[in-house]
């Protein structure tokens, strides 16, 4: 029984027969009297939201038509990868000529499309090539002499001709000269029979027999380190269920601007470390010296807003010797407890004890907040950061302006998001964002989980396909999709009474209003070797793989139009297989956003930044590339009867903290008095309840087995 039923029927007087009578179930196990909340999807969102419900004790059903949980933010193993594509491409498959679904029209039924994924979701690329690879020139291979590197071969276009000639430069035995021996094929029938490229033997007696090993993120995210996720975990105990590590670096893939002024001539994009504290900033080969002391100069003020903001001591300095908020608190003070706190704090890109805050920067930052200007127009016109150094800190500090529209990602949004980094810095490791150990999914399993435990309900491979309205126009029922497990065993649709139901955002879409419309493109690597080096040795040893990765627009070598996200993990994060025989595995995840348009422009960009950032050392073994729309790019989003809330998605957000905070906004509009993601007091006596009977039914368990015992 639900805390709030309980309490409820205390303060009525109702009767113990009715109270059982409330609580009957059908022959599925689902209360035949209905639910608060009927929770459709198991994205992270909605997972959390689950969470939260539950524990203030509303009876909640929480349905997903999948047969796993996340949805768009599950985990899955390379075995299961084939199936989800063989799922995705049938549903689009069935649904390409069927009505599109509108907007709701009052006094009708609400049609929702048939799955909690994005119905524009769709397979782009998957990688089946590697066993027909082609040779080349540099190509690892495997012949019956044993491992060596292609160093002359004719022409590709002679690659099916009788008379190709290939030379082949042993490397792992040497000569008595020192040198390699080189060993020469010539014939097709000569080569196919004596000649594996090393990346297809990898794929074949490593890849497939590990499948299991791997755990691919579908929508890969991470968590800062003191944000809405981290407190989200602690208050709601589903930290104990997850697992976190660090991440060691956050790189950027850009021309080395040091380098350039040295050789005076053009320089080559790499990667390159961001900097994340002063130590960082003079160390850092991205910059010129002049830019660096920018840099530093602004990152200081940054530190003084993100103090200030977050004491709610920021409108006090707005403007000098007036502070309307409280009078009595005048400049000066405000510049010593900006101080104090910076110092408690103990943050690395913080201002020197003996250095004051400058407060004429702070107003001008707020006047600029107020005229509403473009991030990009401040950081040139008051700092006067150079283009390159607007890339490093709209792009890789703040992470914002996800596409190429940067005139509209506002002074504001830019210092929130920058705060939320430079806050978060050196609290777990040196950067700012923790992964989860086996994958990010696993967050919307553990609270899933916490849900269950709290007593919801959860309900896989079935799906909600419309919404029912009463004759006043209220929330009447859900009806749930029907479900066939064998020829003897299955479920028709049924319709289940409830109060409030939430949904993903693109349930409910209408594809008309499309035309301007953004499209996520997401492509998943599995790539032979490390990928990022570690830079604190000339040799660049290998290092544990644990990084972010950012490609600003406008690369010359890649050519992408928009900022493309990176993170690269490995084995270290147990999404990976263990090295065995001196092959090693890192998982690359790459996303873009861009203007939807019917070409695949943007899935090869993504394929061809996976195969320069591999560069020579390492290789793209097999993939899946895929994309969808984005919710903030729905147009026909219009107010829908009270009790129906939507779920917007983070979209290329590259942390799950928007998730939290859409998930509070959600739980505020059913329990405005609840504490989120806290135990009711409710919930809390109904929990020692149980675990002073489960502790007596075990003391009894106990005595009946030691008196069984005495017996024999």
């Amino acid at each position: 029984m639900s805390s709030n039923q309980k309490d409820e029927n205390e303060t009525s007087g109702v009767s113990e027969e009715k109270i059982e009578e409330e609580e009957q179930v059908d022959e599925e196990g689902l209360l035949i009297n209905g639910y608060d909340v009927v929770i459709c999807g198991t994205g992270l969102t909605q997972s959390i939201l689950a969470a939260a419900l539950a524990r203030v004790g509303k009876k909640i059903l929480h349905c997903d038509s999948n047969d796993f949980y996340g949805d768009l933010d599950a985990v899955l193993g390379l075995d299961s990868i084939d199936d989800w594509i063989n799922n995705v491409q049938t549903r689009n498959g069935s649904t390409e000529d069927t009505q599109e679904s509108d907007c709701y029209v009052e006094g009708e039924d609400l049609i929702l499309e048939p799955s909690e994924s994005y119905s524009s979701l769709r397979i782009d690329s998957v990688s089946d090539s590697i066993l027909t690879i082609e040779l080349g020139i540099n190509m690892k291979v495997i012949t019956t002499y044993g491992f060596g590197t292609i160093v002359e071969l004719s022409s590709s276009k002679d690659i099916e001709s009788e008379n190709i000639n290939i030379t082949i430069q042993l490397d792992h035995w040497k000569m008595a000269d020192g040198k390699s021996p080189l060993v020469y094929f010539k014939g097709k029938s000569n080569y196919e029979s004596e000649i594996i490229p090393f990346d297809k033997y990898v794929y074949e007696e490593h890849v497939q027999r590990k499948k299991r090993s791997f755990a691919l993120d579908l929508s890969p995210a991470l968590l800062y380190a003191n944000g809405e996720a981290v407190d989200g975990l602690i208050n709601s105990g589903v930290s104990e269920y997850c697992e976190f590590k660090s991440i060691i670096g956050l790189h950027l893939f850009m021309k080395n601007q040091s380098s350039k002024l040295k050789s005076k001539g053009p320089s080559v994009s790499s990667l390159s470390k961001v900097p994340c504290s002063k130590r960082d900033v003079f160390q850092t080969k991205l910059l010129s010296p002049m830019d660096k002391r920018r840099l530093m100069k602004f990152l200081q003020t940054a530190s003084d807003y993100a103090v200030a903001k977050s004491t709610k001591e920021f409108h006090s300095v707005k403007t000098k010797g007036d502070n309307k908020d409280d009078p009595d608190l005048d400049n000066e003070e405000v510049v010593t407890s900006l101080n104090e706190r910076q110092l408690q704090q103990g943050r690395s890109l913080y201002r020197p004890q003996n250095k004051s805050v400058a407060t004429t920067d702070l107003e001008d930052l707020q006047t600029c907040i107020n005229e509403n200007m473009s991030f990009e127009s401040y950081l040139k016109s008051k700092h006067s950061l150079s283009d390159h150094m607007m890339k490093i800190v709209i792009h890789a500090m703040a992470m914002g302006a996800c596409n190429d529209k940067q005139s509209s990602y506002t002074v504001k949004e830019g210092m929130d998001d920058l705060c939320k980094h430079l806050q978060a810095l050196g609290r777990y490791g040196g950067t700012a964002f923790l992964a989860t150990l086996y994958g990010s999914g696993e967050l919307s399993q553990a609270f899933c989980r916490s849900a269950a435990v709290h007593g919801g309900t959860y309900l896989l491979r079935r799906g909600a396909n419309s919404i029912k309205f009463d004759s006043t126009g209220n929330l009447s029922t859900v009806k749930l999709s029907g479900y066939e497990y064998d020829e003897s065993f299955s479920f028709p649709e049924k319709e289940l009474k409830t109060k409030n139901v939430v949904l993903p955002a693109q349930m409910l879409k209408s594809k008309e209003n499309t035309s301007n419309a953004l499209r996520l493109h997401r492509r998943i690597c599995v790539i032979r070797g490390k990928l990022v080096k570690n830079e604190s040795s000339d040799l660049f040893s290998e290092t544990e793989q644990r990084n972010i990765i950012i490609v600003p627009p406008g690369d010359d070598i890649i050519g992408n139009k928009n900022v493309i996200h990176g993170l690269v993990l490995d084995e270290s994060m147990n999404v990976a297989p263990t090295p065995f025989g001196g092959v090693s595995f890192s998982i690359l995840y790459l996303s873009m956003l861009q203007e939807d348009s019917k070409d695949d422009s943007g899935t090869s960009t993504l394929a061809e930044a996976s195969t320069i950032l591999c560069g020579e050392d390492c290789s793209e073994i097999c993939h899946i590339a895929f994309s969808h729309l984005v919710d903030n790019a729905i147009e026909s989003y219009h107010s829908y009867p009270e009790g129906v809330h939507l779920s917007i998605s983070r979209g290329m957000s590259f942390t799950v903290d928007s998730s939290f905070v859409e998930a509070r906004r959600i739980f505020d509009s059913i329990c405005p008095n609840e504490n989120f993601l806290k135990l009711s007091s409710a919930m809390d006596e109904l929990i020692k309840e149980r675990k002073i009977s489960e502790e007596e039914d075990e003391e009894v368990r106990m005595l009946k087995s030691a008196m069984e015992m005495a017996n024999i």
